[in-house]
C-alpha cells in the first residue's frame, strides 16, 4: 500500500515539473576570435649510432719479425745452453737457451721501441632520443550572436569575420 501511494506521489511531481516546451532556431553569429588546440605526444625512438674517438695507441714495428738481433740472440743463448747441460740433455738445454736469447732480443726491441700514433676508434651504440610531436586536436571559436559572445569547440577551423549558423535550443518550463 505505501509502495503504491509514493509512485503515486512521484508520478505526479513529475507530471507537474514534467510540462516543459524546448524550441529549436538557427541562428547566424561573426566569429569574432579563433585558438587552435593542441594536444602533444612524447615517444621514445632508439637509434644505433657510430661513435668515434682518436686514441693514442702504441707501435712496434720491428717486434715481431724475426732479424739478425734476433739470430744472434738464438746463438747466444744456445752456447750458453750448451755449456750448461751435459750428457744427454746437451742438446736440450742448447735448443732451450737459443729460445730463450731469442726471446730476450725481442723483449728488448718491444721495450725500446714504443712510437704511438693517433687512430680514430669507433663503435656502434645505442641511443634514445624523445620526440614530441604535435597534432591538432580542434579550434576554440568566440561567436558574437544575438548580442553576447559565446565559446564553442569546433573540428573545422574558421576565420574570424567569418559568419556561422549556428543550432540555438531554448527550453521552457515551469519551476
Amino acid at each position: 500500500m505505501i509502495k503504491h501511494f509514493f509512485l503515486l506521489f512521484v508520478f505526479s511531481i513529475i507530471s507537474i515539473n514534467g510540462q516543459a516546451e524546448t524550441r529549436v532556431f538557427q541562428a547566424t553569429g561573426s566569429v569574432s576570435s579563433v585558438e587552435v588546440l593542441k594536444t602533444y605526444t612524447t615517444q621514445k625512438i632508439p637509434r644505433n649510432e657510430k661513435r668515434c674517438v682518436i686514441k693514442r695507441i702504441p707501435v712496434n714495428q720491428n717486434a715481431q719479425t724475426f732479424g739478425a738481433d734476433n739470430f744472434i740472440g738464438a746463438l747466444i743463448g744456445g752456447a750458453i745452453g750448451n755449456q750448461i747441460g751435459s750428457g744427454g740433455g746437451k742438446s736440450g738445454s742448447t735448443a732451450l737457451g737459443a729460445i730463450i736469447g731469442s726471446e730476450v732480443v725481442r723483449s728488448e726491441k718491444n721495450a725500446s721501441n714504443r712510437d704511438y700514433e693517433e687512430r680514430e676508434v669507433c663503435r656502434i651504440e645505442k641511443v634514445v632520443y624523445s620526440e614530441t610531436k604535435e597534432q591538432i586536436s580542434g579550434y576554440k571559436l568566440d561567436v558574437e550572436i544575438d548580442g553576447d559572445t559565446i565559446s564553442i569547440n569546433s573540428n573545422k577551423s574558421y576565420n574570424p569575420g567569418d559568419i556561422i549558423t549556428l543550432t540555438k535550443k531554448i527550453s521552457y518550463s515551469l519551476n
